[in-house]
């Protein structure tokens, strides 16, 4: 799978937050892909491709990600598998992702068929995802 697909598939699966993906080039380094608002409620999401076990994160990536969820923005990092899995980890924990990869524990973890429903709920309605 590509990150590309990924975005994809997040797009079309979870209809109802209103999604932006951000093209950085024009933009400061670090910036997650993509940005999405449901109800009142705004998330950054990184995507990324698992190859094996590991997670390549650049330092401007995590620096990001850490940096506005300590300041209360919600920060996430979702990762997908080519065995069909799904990880989803909050942005504040980037540098144990990029540390241990999968092998940090994730906020949720999902295998086809995807609960996306879960994954909106931990986007958008749970606490302490920041």
């Amino acid at each position: 799978m590509k990150e590309y697909n990924l975005w994809l598939n997040l797009k079309r699966n979870l209809t109802a937050p209103l999604w932006q993906r951000i093209e950085t080039g024009g933009t400061g380094r670090g910036i997650p892909d993509i940005f999405g608002i449901h109800q009142g409620v705004c998330c950054w999401i990184e995507l990324k491709i698992a190859r094996g076990n590991k997670v390549k994160l650049t330092p401007e990536q995590v620096a990001w990600l850490i940096k506005f969820a300590r300041m209360g923005a919600r920060t996430f990092i979702l990762v997908a598998t080519n065995k069909q899995r799904m990880y989803l980890f909050p942005g504040l924990e980037a540098r144990e992702v990029l540390d241990f990869g999968l092998h940090h524990e994730p906020l949720l973890k999902l295998k086809l068929p995807y609960a996306w429903d879960e994954l909106e709920k931990a986007l958008y309605f749970q606490e302490g995802n920041n």
